[in-house]
């Protein structure tokens, strides 16, 4: 009978205490929460990337690059978290970048900005850096050459004027000498 209660007594100190037993966490500090804004500003961002029409495009391109060689080729998102003043609420924009990574060799395609007060992407500029795939449209045909017994006939060579001949001069410097000589005529 003893054992029974001495096995509740335990059982409900238990239940009692365990609440108590877990350590206490203070209170987190600013820094604390300004950085877990700044994780969730760059996670947001992250998603909006992907969301772009940009992006969409991007990942259609490479079947057409992957065709050119074997190369493994990957699009996605990069986000930049390197602050550019010591006091993370005066930055208002991220930058981030919709990269291509083509083998070993990686490009930025297009440069991203963030706002994280309105939580929107403001600006969009393509760096010109990435693979652009190959087109399946025939190339245009060099010209037809002609038979190796025709003569070849010369353009005719054009009469150069005194004006002409003259260097320095304006256009419309040589427009009033025309003119005079139209009119002395």
């Amino acid at each position: 009978m003893y054992k029974r209660l001495f096995l509740l007594f335990i059982a409900v100190l238990a239940i009692v205490v365990k609440p108590y037993a877990q350590p206490q966490v203070p209170h987190a500090s600013p820094e604390a929460r300004q950085k877990a804004r700044d994780r969730a500003d760059y996670n947001t961002f992250k998603r909006k990337i992907v969301e772009t029409k940009e992006f969409g495009e991007e990942k259609k391109k490479i079947p057409l690059i992957k065709k050119g060689g074997k190369d493994i080729v990957k699009v996605y998102a990069t986000v930049d978290s390197v602050e550019t003043s010591e006091d993370t609420t005066q930055n208002k924009f991220i930058t981030g970048y919709i990269t291509q990574a083509v083998g070993d060799n990686v490009a930025n395609i297009y440069e991203l900005k963030f706002d994280r007060t309105s939580k929107k992407i403001v600006n969009i500029k393509k760096t010109g850096e990435g693979i652009e795939p190959e087109s399946d449209e025939p190339k245009a045909k060099p010209a037809a050459k002609k038979p190796a017994g025709t003569p070849q006939t010369a353009a005719p060579k054009k009469k150069k004027s005194e004006d002409d001949e003259e260097e320095g001069d304006e256009p419309e410097e040589k427009e009033e000498k025309q003119d005079k000589k139209e009119k002395d005529e």
